[in-house]
């Protein structure tokens, strides 16, 4: 083995380190371009038509679920479950299964948490942010049940993921 082999080096036929970044490289933008072929990539009008059937639901009172993703508990996130009334907020909790009880949340913390209608505000203002934003809708109801955003993706851990694991109507 001779340090002036071709094939270990960077600038070689075999790929070294510049052809392992670039293969990196090129399989993010093509898993990029798959997930944007998908339906994931979000634009004006995915968000337009999606509010629209929500707006059209009707649904005022609801109870929903959702698990916020982050690093600090990516394997094991608590699932947040909100009661929605007349489009406020009155009730939220934490649950999981290993809890012994939910844990519910003290009203003057519920400014930090969202309705339907405020994930759509979310969606819409990372939008007008040139953020890159992933959605995916309830196909019927059209509320987010998927939701990414990196508004910046030179950074590391300021990005917004959440998944809507269920939304019933409240009586």
């Amino acid at each position: 083995m001779n340090a002036h082999d071709p094939r270990f080096t960077v600038t070689g036929r075999w790929p070294g380190v510049r052809g392992l970044v670039t293969c990196i490289s090129r399989l993010c933008g093509l898993a990029l371009c798959l997930v944007s072929a998908g339906g994931l990539a979000q634009t004006d009008e995915r968000l337009r038509t999606h509010r629209a059937l929500w707006d059209g639901s009707g649904v005022t009172d609801y109870v929903y679920r959702y698990q916020k993703i982050c690093e600090c508990h990516r394997d094991t996130p608590a699932d947040t479950v909100i009661r929605v009334s007349q489009g406020e907020i009155v009730d939220v909790r934490y649950q999981r299964d290993d809890y012994l009880a939910d844990v519910p949340v003290p009203s003057e913390r519920y400014q930090w948490f969202r309705t339907i209608d405020d994930l759509f505000s979310l969606i819409a203002g990372a939008l007008r942010a040139e953020a890159l934003v992933r959605a995916g809708y309830h196909p019927q109801l059209g509320y987010p049940t998927r939701i990414y955003i990196d508004y910046d993706r030179e950074l590391v851990g300021e990005e917004i993921e959440l998944r809507v694991l269920e939304l019933t109507e409240a009586p």
